[in-house]
């Protein structure tokens, strides 16, 4: 007979590594309330603290993010804002990451999170344009994920998985 494997063991019994350095996420003009509820337990899972939904709240139904997100809806600090509110939240010395592909963005396999000894923030943009050259141009860097497929594109919460892994993993592991 198969010995019965609880898939709860492993987290049960383990903790993950604490991050000294968290970064905050801004999701700038996102569309769909399934991917801020999504961008929740991403955030969650990766330790971030702070999440920033640059929208307006009532074009939103929060069931829909509650249901999504799960837990995360309640453990993770966030709060919609007007961009005008978020720049006034954001740390004074807070280095601004664009995610995004540009013409001045870095692989972000070529990105050290590691010489970040100040409060981040990644920003994510919006599911059919990405980041306004506005905001790309308030930020300090541009990192994009590098791709060998034809797409050249993948979904926002998909995108910032990746890029809070390496984050953790180059501060953490």
């Amino acid at each position: 007979m198969p010995q019965k494997i609880d898939n709860q063991t492993y987290f049960n019994q383990n903790s993950g590594p604490s991050i000294d350095n968290p970064p905050i996420v801004v999701a700038w003009n996102f569309l769909s309330a399934e991917n801020l509820g999504a961008l929740l337990r991403v955030c969650d899972n990766f330790g971030v603290q702070q999440a920033f939904f640059v929208n307006k709240e009532q074009s939103f139904r929060l069931s829909k993010i509650k249901r999504t997100a799960i837990t995360a809806y309640n453990k993770i600090n966030w709060q919609f804002v007007t961009p005008e509110d978020l720049w006034k939240n954001l740390p004074e010395s807070c280095f601004k990451i664009a995610v995004d592909t540009t013409s001045k963005s870095v692989a972000l396999t070529a990105f050290d999170f590691k010489n970040i000894s100040h409060p981040y923030c990644l920003f994510f943009g919006n599911e059919r344009v990405g980041l306004d050259n506005e905001v790309i141009n308030h930020c300090n860097a541009s990192i994009h994920i590098p791709m060998v497929g034809n797409s050249y594109s993948m979904n926002v919460v998909q995108s910032a998985a990746v890029v809070l892994y390496e984050a953790v993993r180059q501060t953490t592991l």
